[in-house]
């Protein structure tokens, strides 16, 4: 009874929020549209968009500024739950920022990279200040990677990325660094952190997103790039859930496409196979995802799940969102454009 009190009142809360999440109604009137502008003035009349768009010059707004504020969005969304949240409930969400700051130091890397805005970070500034050491804005601004390593001197980042040891590096070294860091240190979090159904729940999802990662990278790793076993190792994070050590290694051992599917078909993930071989596995993974989170929503109701199920859709919804304006900017069929959104 008490479990259910105290998860009462933020389960209300993301019901309510996950009313104005963008239907497939929306979705299908959306692909009817013919512009940039007009796909911005069918959001400033959303109840889900109409505040993360208050004022904003639908005919004088790009592509990039528009997913820049879908991401805010979600990040105003997190920040609402985060104050409505108790501290034990913080917890999990700590863990779900964790991947928000993650992606925000990629996005600010694409741009030291490219040395172009792909969106306006300032606008997820004061939301960083409030929950992160990281200075948004000057990293956005950096000119090099030097210069940006520097400005994370004092966060936990500085030292993971001036230690890597690699003659030439690239972005996606850097990334790869990123990601496995943070698989690794929520595996660790969620055990020291979390306890009964909300333990449970993490443990299931983000023990199948790392399986199904490790499988997804190293089948990449061995098809497009051809990497020995050792230096596949790069490209693993050290951490299993239902995919066992030794099929892992296995599969790290193969030397044929044909072996690593032959493998992979004796593991918990064999349905992977198909959708690896004929490209679709983003689809597929995505899927699985979702699956997880739901079913985590229904098997856990009075714990943090329903709130990271809300929030797994909300993200979604940013990248189908960010896929309908592309489909729009490059003139798709409607019909193009819904198959894409909805794939």
């Amino acid at each position: 009874m008490n479990n259910l009190l105290s998860y009462s009142g933020i389960i209300t809360k993301a019901k309510a929020m996950e009313a104005k999440i963008i239907s497939v109604k929306d979705y299908q009137a959306i692909s009817n549209l013919e512009s940039t502008g007009d796909f911005i003035s069918y959001l400033k009349i959303h109840a889900g968009y109409r505040d993360v768009f208050n004022g904003i010059d639908e005919q004088g707004t790009h592509r990039s500024q528009a997913e820049g504020i879908f991401i805010h969005g979600l990040y105003q969304e997190f920040s609402k739950l985060y104050q409505f949240a108790n501290l034990e409930q913080r917890k999990v969400l700590d863990l779900f920022f964790f991947r928000y700051e993650i992606n925000i130091l990629k996005a600010c890397m694409h741009m030291v990279y490219n040395q172009a805005a792909n969106y306006d970070l300032s606008l997820f500034s004061d939301f960083f200040h409030k929950h992160s050491k990281l200075n948004v804005k000057a990293l956005a601004a950096a000119k090099n990677m030097e210069e940006f390593i520097n400005l994370l001197k004092g966060t936990e980042y500085h030292a993971l990325l001036t230690n890597i040891q690699k003659t030439e590096i690239t972005s996606f070294d850097y990334e790869m660094k990123l990601d496995v860091h943070y698989f690794m240190k929520s595996w660790k979090l969620k055990d020291k952190l979390l306890k009964g159904d909300n333990l449970k729940a993490l443990t299931s999802s983000l023990g199948t997103e790392i399986d199904l990662l490790n499988i997804i990278w190293l089948f990449r790793s061995k098809k497009f790039y051809a990497l020995h076993t050792s230096d596949s190792y790069s490209y693993i994070i050290p951490v299993t859930y239902k995919l066992t050590k030794d099929k892992l290694v296995k599969m790290m051992e193969t030397s044929t496409m044909e072996e690593f599917i032959a493998v992979l078909n004796t593991t918990h993930y064999a349905t992977l196979s198909p959708s690896l071989l004929d490209g679709s596995i983003e689809i597929f993974y995505q899927k699985v995802i979702s699956k997880i989170y739901e079913t985590n929503k229904m098997q856990y109701p009075t714990s943090m799940a329903p709130i990271g199920y809300y929030l797994l859709k909300k993200e979604n919804e940013v990248r189908k969102l960010t896929t309908a304006l592309e489909c729009i900017r490059y003139k798709l069929d409607p019909q193009d454009t819904l198959k894409y959104v909805l794939q």
